[in-house]
């Protein structure tokens, strides 16, 4: 009886961690998803992502290029105000909006 006790509270706390590491799963995989569409993806394929909202679970809002022209010159900077976006919004929700991560998706922005 002593085993069988043992083995039921062994198996309780293994229960109590597993929803921990896979909400740390879950939120690696995010990080990882929005780092990946910031920095790697073309801008076009960006563009593909957040017409389909994929994945559903990262902040696609956006207001374009806020109280900026949308085409100076007949260059379009909306696609590259939506990733920029992006970019402060996810990095802010996934509590890594730092000065050295602003500054990597603000240099994006630029190259863009």
């Amino acid at each position: 009886m002593l085993k069988l006790t043992t083995l039921l509270l062994s198996l309780a706390g293994s229960a109590f961690a597993f929803p921990s590491q896979l909400e740390s799963r879950q939120t690696a995989a995010l990080v990882a998803t929005t780092d990946n569409y910031l920095f790697t993806l073309t801008l076009p394929a960006f563009t593909t992502k957040r017409n389909a909202k994929d994945p559903a679970t990262l902040d696609w809002t956006t207001d374009g290029c806020t109280s900026s022209p949308d085409n100076p010159l007949g260059f379009p900077f909306v696609p590259a105000c939506h990733r920029h976006d992006f970019g402060y919004h996810n990095y802010r929700k996934q509590n890594r909006f730092t000065a050295s991560g602003r500054l990597r998706i603000d240099d994006n922005f630029k190259k863009e």
